[in-house]
């Protein structure tokens, strides 16, 4: 994947990248970025799905459980297998 000047703006200016560090021209010659607090979350959730000690969020409101697509019904049943999976 190529950088994308667009998409790293738009992550900063919806808030899942924050300046650490501001450039100051004379000593510093790049900006520090770090995560925020937002992204940490959303990065914790996940490995914690992962590793199975969450289970996936399932519900009737979900756009996931639509089903719409064959491709839609397939990904469900491997969810709602997973979570049944005691040993995952």
């Amino acid at each position: 994947m190529s950088w994308d000047k667009n998409r790293w703006e738009k992550l900063k200016r919806n808030v899942w990248i924050e300046t650490w560090r501001h450039r100051n021209r004379t000593t510093i010659k790049y900006s520090v970025f770090k995560t925020s607090f937002k992204c940490q979350q959303l990065i914790s959730r996940i490995y914690r799905i992962l590793l199975g000690d969450e289970d996936l969020p399932v519900s009737d409101r979900s756009i996931f459980y639509n089903n719409k697509t064959y491709t839609d019904k397939v990904f469900n049943k491997a969810i709602d297998d997973m979570i049944k999976d005691p040993t995952r």
